[in-house]
């Protein structure tokens, strides 16, 4: 709901702060009062197009701010979480709008800078205008189908439609990416053979590089290797000095020691993880010295076999790692070539499951939809009666189409919403519904229908009550009343029929201060609605007996609701 709303320098309005209550709200006063300036607030705040006429003479900005509390349920907390603008604990929304002569106009919502598209489309969510103004989400073939759907209990096949729908887009999508790319593979098949064949024929390894040059580096100090090795074999192991023999000797001294003085016995230990240290360098010594003989052969085979790779890699442009992962790429890019035939069968067939398994959904629920659109057209129709709009007629025309193009995220079905509102009149689409009053009447109608399948939490009526009085104004104020348990409901009304079953009013009226005209607005209670609706009773003077009459339509009204 909008819990409040904050003018300054708006047209003929100077400062404007209202704090606003749920349940049915009436706008009243004279005529020319400036009771649309809130409507056209209220529209610039939610996306509307902002103008310079919009700033009250000799102010350089208009500023406009509202907050609207909504339910956790709403799907619009889940989305402005999910964007940023919504903390997880909050519920309330503001939106600040500035509108600047020099054109610097600014959008916010929630404390951030937003564009004015967003502002648009959390607006759309949160107000729905009915009258002259662009505002009405009934109009929207789409908007009317989801409410068709929502009306029959049809989301969950809905959504279960959606998402075989996605997963045939999804398929779609496979099946050209994959002709595309055989299709490029086909221009390029000579030269994919080409390369295939070279580095085949090549017979790269991953690390060969690396492997081929420390070999041939050994080749090339295999003298000095040999020889270091010899020398260091020799000094370990050759004769009665070498190392490990003399060891062998220290090892026997220390054991002695360690049967004179215990504590000398942990060093044998020591000594004989050195031998056995030793022995194996030893050991390995005399294996490497055996294999460092000069390969000259073997030198040149390398120096020809690193020529060779040096040669591809600057051919390609390629490490010899990454020419070895192009080789794999190009034998199962020329796999798929030899194949395509079955792996395009492959697709089809699975794009043609996907695609039945989406058709007999979409047969359900084009079927059901039917069926719902006959109980809704007599439910409307019935609202129409109620709302002495007997003559009116409506027809729910819902159009399926068999070409597999037709296919849209909510089926294949196009909903039209059609009316005459006289007898002999042709049944047009509602948005061509020609009267302001007329069409919020129909959009009464059509809310009083839809009210618990509607999330949006704000309504409001202008112009409604256009060539109505009588019994009928009674009738659309119970309406207005019994909508405002599902919505928070704002009518701008001339009818005291209406205004007097409102949970509250609010009077609009202009005056001069300072040779300075402004509207200012005031909710009345008590007295002074009695007096307000006893105005809009008699239009002249204030007779005890208008006085009287307006006493009884507040206590009506309000006795009315709560039977």
């Amino acid at each position: 709901m909008l819990t409040e709303l904050r003018i300054s320098n708006f047209a003929l309005i100077d400062q404007l702060h209202l704090t606003l209550p749920a349940g049915f709200l009436v706008l009243t006063g004279e005529t020319g009062t400036g009771k649309s300036l809130l409507i056209d607030a209220l529209l610039l705040l939610v996306g509307g197009r902002a103008s310079s006429d919009h700033i009250r003479f000799g102010e350089d900005e208009a500023l406009l701010e509202a907050c609207f509390t909504l339910q956790e349920s709403h799907p619009l907390v889940v989305t402005l979480r999910q964007d940023g603008f919504l903390l997880a604990d909050q519920l309330d929304v503001f939106i600040r709008r500035i509108v600047a002569r020099s054109g610097k106009n600014r959008s916010y919502l929630n404390g951030q800078l937003a564009p004015v598209q967003t502002i648009q489309d959390v607006g759309r969510q949160l107000v729905d205008i009915h009258g002259q103004h662009d505002q009405q989400s009934l109009l929207s073939p789409k908007a009317q189908l989801e409410l068709l759907d929502a009306y029959g209990g049809l989301q969950c096949l809905v959504e279960r439609f959606q998402r075989l729908y996605e997963e045939w887009k999804a398929k779609q999508e496979a099946l050209e990416l994959f002709q595309q790319r055989l299709q490029d593979q086909v221009a390029r098949q000579d030269i994919l053979e080409y390369q295939y064949e070279e580095l085949t024929k090549t017979q790269l390894q991953g690390g060969e590089e690396d492997s081929l040059n420390q070999e041939y580096h050994r080749l090339k100090h295999s003298g000095r290797l040999g020889e270091l090795s010899n020398q260091s074999f020799e000094t370990l192991s050759d004769g009665e000095r070498s190392v490990l023999a003399q060891l062998q000797d220290v090892m026997s001294w220390v054991q002695e020691l360690g049967q004179i003085d215990p504590k000398c016995q942990t060093w044998v230990s020591h000594l004989e993880s050195s031998v056995i240290a030793l022995q194996e360098v030893t050991q390995h010594l005399r294996d490497f010295r055996a294999q460092t003989e000069s390969d000259p052969e073997r030198m040149e085979v390398i120096d020809t076999r690193l020529a060779g790779l040096q040669r591809l890699k600057k051919k390609y442009g390629k490490t010899i790692e990454e020419l070895v992962e192009l080789m794999q790429s190009l034998e199962q890019d020329l796999a798929l070539l030899h194949e395509k035939d079955g792996e395009i069968a492959k697709f089809q067939a699975e794009l043609t499951h996907s695609y039945l398994s989406m058709e007999a959904i979409a047969k359900e629920l084009s079927t059901k939809r039917q069926k719902v659109a006959k109980q809704l057209v007599k439910q409307i129709q019935q609202e129409f009666e109620g709302l002495k709009m007997g003559a009116m007629q409506i027809q729910i025309n819902l159009v399926t189409s068999d070409d597999e193009g037709a296919f849209g995220s909510t089926g294949r079905d196009r909903l039209e919403l059609l009316l005459a509102p006289n007898p002999g009149e042709p049944l047009m689409p509602l948005g061509r519904i020609a009267s302001g009053g007329e069409l919020s009447r129909i959009m009464l109608a059509l809310k009083t229908v839809f009210a618990g399948n509607d999330h949006t939490p704000v309504v409001i009526f202008d112009e409604i009550d256009s060539g109505v009085g009588g019994e009928a104004g009674m009738v659309m104020g119970k309406r207005l009343r019994e909508l405002a348990h599902y919505h928070q409901v704002c009518c701008i009304t001339h009818l005291p029929q209406i205004a007097s079953q409102a949970h509250a009013q609010f009077v609009v009226e202009k005056k001069t201060t300072n040779d300075r005209t402004q509207t200012v607005v005031q909710e009345v209670i008590g007295v002074q609605r009695e007096t307000e609706v006893a105005r809009m009773l008699g239009g002249g003077e204030l007779t005890p007996t208008l006085r009287k009459t307006a006493k009884e339509l507040l206590k009506r009204g309000s006795g009315s609701a709560s039977a």
